[in-house]
């Protein structure tokens, strides 16, 4: 279904620089690879944000699909902006979406006078929030995976077309 898609072409080595060692380097070296290129995720997570949070403010109505849409279009942008690792940056989107919309819901409702025990009990919120998290972590990955996939396959496709445009 998905044919595989090459590196792309011209890039340098994404951990040029990076001198990790030790049994935390998978995650150190994510961590460098987002502090190297953050506006690929920082910008996408605050678009996957809008969208997330008109997702949830108009769910029957199309305001809601709209934010649906522009949430997963913010997670496919971080992959396709974040060609080093596309997962991780669409992850890295959709967990911030979620941080930030989650916490201006709670600030809002807190604010208005609402109690913890308004939500239900906290085992029930924090399980709710962390399934949430989860589930927008899945959302990242996948939108994150096929953005990094296009962009490579379109680079592939404009090789091939350069390719046989030159030979004619």
């Amino acid at each position: 279904m998905f044919p595989p898609a090459p590196a792309l072409p011209g890039r340098p080595d994404p951990l040029d620089g990076y001198t990790g060692r030790g049994p935390l380097r998978p995650i150190t070296e994510r961590l460098y690879l987002l502090r190297k290129n953050p506006l690929a995720w920082i910008v996408p997570g605050l678009v996957a944000f809008v969208g997330f949070l008109a997702s949830f403010s108009y769910a029957a109505g199309v305001i809601g699909l709209l934010g649906t849409f522009v949430l997963f279009a913010g997670l496919i942008a971080a992959g396709w902006f974040g060609w080093q690792r596309p997962a991780l940056f669409g992850v890295a989107a959709a967990l911030l979406g979620f941080v930030i919309a989650t916490a201006i819901v709670l600030f809002t409702f807190s604010s208005q006078g609402a109690t913890p025990d308004t939500f239900g009990e906290p085992t029930t919120v924090i399980g709710q929030l962390v399934l949430q998290g989860l589930y927008q972590s899945a959302l990242g990955f996948l939108g994150g995976w096929y953005g990094g996939y296009l962009r490579r396959r379109q680079t592939q496709l404009s090789a091939q077309q350069t390719g046989r445009r030159r030979r004619r």
